[in-house]
């Protein structure tokens, strides 16, 4: 049984910390976002599929909603499009009877839905459809998400999942890396609209988050070189979103190299374009499921049953929470898995609960 994910570094043998010292030394060259930089990064931003950019290989695109009124708990529309060649991604190539860079990923899902509802692959050349002004990206017939006279739109349709939502941008930006090779944006928004699955309609409002990335890609490397198949020892990775309420929220991420955490930022938004990124995180994995999920590309994975996350700032503990798990998980976020969860803790020296979206892949 392999060690729960944790920010806390396992340094008993030499090749553990090697592995923790060379991963602290590759998130700033990647551009990994550290608290102090928050504030001088820009504010603005576009959400350009990597097609247009001659320096990056893979996009992401993602709207995340923590907290739907039941039985849905949850929303997520999470794409990688084009694979860019790290462990936390590759499962497509087993999966895909494409090529790694005609590959896209698509898991949209709530607490409803199926494994075979959620997850569809996609020919990026074939089945996608983009636009730079306005932006637009299309798959294939099953869902769009574009701009619209500065509001963005998911509009969707797969076998059981309709969606159609109205999403407004505040200016409360979350970079989570910034570089020349690799940008990756969060950013908050008011939505509303509705949601239709197994017969029902619900009409939906509150706030969610907008995602994208761009990066770089081993595929993108020269052949002479011979090192298209490698992978970037990227090994874990979770993300989160929690609603505090309905001005405020919380996302977490956390990232693992070669078995050990390299990566863990939490971050407070508020509609009012108040972002900060505190300045100590920390996330561990408490408990995980009796029995590891198989994911479709054979990969046992042991998945969480509980976890928590704790933050300070300027040396004043904000938030202490413990999550427990509460509903299927869902394959195909990369190479994982994407759920909901109930928390329950203290926000701001205030006990405080809700629900929570997560994504969350262990491919040590």
């Amino acid at each position: 049984m392999l060690s729960l994910l944790k920010s806390k570094p396992q340094q008993n043998t030499l090749r553990q910390l090697f592995n923790y010292q060379l991963g602290q030394g590759l998130t700033p060259i990647l551009g990994a976002v550290r608290p102090a930089q928050q504030a001088n990064l820009p504010r603005d931003f576009n959400f350009d599929a990597h097609l247009f950019h001659a320096q990056f290989g893979s996009s992401h695109y993602g709207v995340m909603i923590p907290d739907l009124p039941e039985p849905y708990r949850y929303l997520s529309f999470a794409s990688i499009i084009a694979e860019p060649g790290a462990q936390i991604t590759q499962a497509s190539a087993k999966l895909s009877a494409y090529s790694p860079t005609d590959t896209a990923t698509l898991v949209h899902s709530t607490a409803l839905s199926t494994q075979a509802e959620a997850f569809r692959m996609y020919s990026v050349s074939q089945d996608l459809k983009f636009q730079q002004s306005p932006f637009r990206v299309d798959f294939a017939k099953d869902a769009s998400l574009y701009e619209e006279a500065g509001i963005y739109r998911l509009v969707s349709a797969l076998d059981d999942l309709k969606v159609d939502l109205s999403l407004t941008p505040t200016t409360a930006l979350t970079w989570f890396a910034h570089s020349r090779w690799y940008q990756h944006f969060s950013l908050l928004m008011r939505y509303d609209g509705t949601i239709s699955q197994q017969g029902h309609s619900v009409e939906v409002s509150g706030l969610c988050t907008l995602e994208h990335f761009k990066s770089a890609s081993v595929s993108m490397l020269p052949k002479a070189l011979g090192l298209q198949d490698i992978s970037l020892p990227l090994t874990s990775f979770s993300y989160q979103v929690i609603n505090l309420n309905a001005e405020e929220q919380l996302v977490l991420a956390f990232v693992g190299f070669a078995g050990q955490p390299a990566y863990t930022s939490v971050n407070y938004r508020h509609i009012d374009g108040t972002s900060i990124q505190y300045d100590h995180a920390y996330f561990e994995v408490i408990a995980s499921k009796t029995e590891p999920m198989i994911t479709p590309d054979g990969h046992a994975m042991e998945v969480p049953q509980s976890f928590c996350w704790t933050a300070h700032h300027e040396g004043v503990k904000v938030l202490d929470i413990v999550a427990v798990m509460d509903t299927p998980m869902c394959y195909g976020l990369a190479a994982g898995y994407v759920s909901s969860y109930q928390w329950t803790g203290e926000f701001q020296q205030l006990k405080a609960q809700g629900r929570g979206y997560v994504e969350f892949i262990d491919r040590r």
